[in-house]
């Protein structure tokens, strides 16, 4: 029988003959042993002779759609598609769950108990109690994954419960420790408030002592100019803030061909791919490009429309509306709805990220905000 005490303490070994790259804010090195999360698809592509780090063969999601909220979703359906076995975890036909091999339903938040607190941080603690059992052969994560290890023969890979991890959580846990002395009582309220002395100001560590409390910079001060980052000699990540051209912005060449600025921000009636389903948010606030009149009226577009928005990653079929909330030469078409391509390869879903990179920034961001199109419309 295998046992967890067999793995060895320490660093993943996959990783162990990488760089050690502690403190560096190189990015490119970050990623010699991880993929970059906005580059996963590729990675699963083009394998070892891409330059990733092994031939991806299998792929186990849970909590995620990644494949609706990472830039390329054509790329990311096709790196999908050529998987061997794909397992997805999930409570709702997602676009990802489309196309698992094994679809294993999970429990709602409903129908489990668990610790949350506001992001990125507040003066409350909530305990989410479970408020009904999960229907019919649903599971969480948590059994999901114990359920395997038991069949693979990982012996005490979880030997508690559900209720007995929560509250060691709050036991063991030093923030959760200063402020909650009960933990029934908390259980049974749902929510313990922070009793504030005062109002919680930013950096008040450091405004009243800098010497013992300083940033976590080199300096120990607030840094405009980085000399880390300066260290680095890379023309794509200044030291100091400043603005710099991007790829697919409109000094782009590629914007003789594709002369819009797509905007893809959050939308208001879900969180990002979340809430999707629910008719009466869709019905709140239909989804649609928003063009400016300058940019409709030469392509005959009226308000109402049934438009294709596209350019060389893919096209999307989306409702226009006619709006000067929108500057001229931009579109915007909010990310989160569900990519649905159509037998000829339009996302009648209209998945924002069907038009978006598969890209990161110098410093590490994925590059989703902004992307040459063009519109016209449908026939």
């Amino acid at each position: 029988m295998f046992r967890m005490s067999a793995i060895p303490p320490g660093k993943n070994p996959f990783e162990m003959d990488g760089p050690n790259v502690k403190g560096t804010l190189d990015i490119r090195m970050r990623v010699i042993k991880r993929v970059h999360i906005n580059k996963i698809f590729e990675a699963l592509l083009e394998g070892k002779q891409g330059g990733y780090p092994a031939d991806i063969k299998l792929m186990w999601s849970m909590c995620n759609n990644y494949l609706n909220q990472t830039g390329n979703s054509n790329k990311a359906a096709r790196a999908l598609q050529k998987l061997e076995f794909l397992c997805v975890n999930e409570l709702f036909m997602t676009a990802q769950a489309r196309y698992a091999d094994l679809l294993l339903p999970v429990t709602s938040a409903a129908e489990r108990s668990d610790l949350t607190r506001p992001w990125p941080s507040g003066p409350y603690f909530t305990f989410m109690n479970r408020a009904l059992e999960p229907l019919g052969e649903c599971k969480s994560d948590l059994d999901i994954v114990s359920e395997l290890a038991e069949r693979l023969g990982i012996d005490g890979f979880n030997p508690h419960t559900e209720e007995e991890w929560l509250k060691m959580f709050v036991d063991l846990n030093p923030e959760y420790q200063q402020h909650i002395k009960d933990y029934d009582k908390f259980r049974e309220d749902g929510i313990h408030r922070v009793k504030l002395d005062e109002p919680i100001i930013a950096f008040k560590e450091q405004i009243d002592d800098i010497e013992n409390d300083p940033f976590p910079t080199p300096s120990g001060k607030i840094e405009i100019f980085s000399q880390r980052v300066a260290d680095l000699n890379k023309p794509d990540t200044p030291p100091i803030p400043k603005y710099m051209p991007t790829p697919e912005d409109r000094n782009d060449p590629l914007f003789e061909k594709y002369p819009l600025q797509l905007l893809t921000p959050h939308p208001k009636n879900r969180v990002h791919s979340e809430l999707y389903l629910v008719p009466w948010l869709r019905e709140v606030d239909e989804h649609r490009a928003w063009i400016n009149p300058v940019d409709a009226e030469p392509r005959g577009i009226k308000d109402g429309d049934e438009l294709f928005v596209f350019n060389d990653r893919g096209k999307v079929a989306i409702k226009a509306w006619i709006t000067e909330r929108i500057i001229p030469g931009v579109v915007c078409i909010f990310e989160g709805a569900w990519y649905n391509p159509d037998k000829d390869g339009v996302d009648r879903g209209a998945c924002a990220n069907t038009l978006t990179k598969d890209a990161y920034s110098g410093g590490g961001a994925a590059v989703l905000n902004t992307s040459l199109v063009q519109i016209e419309k449908a026939n």
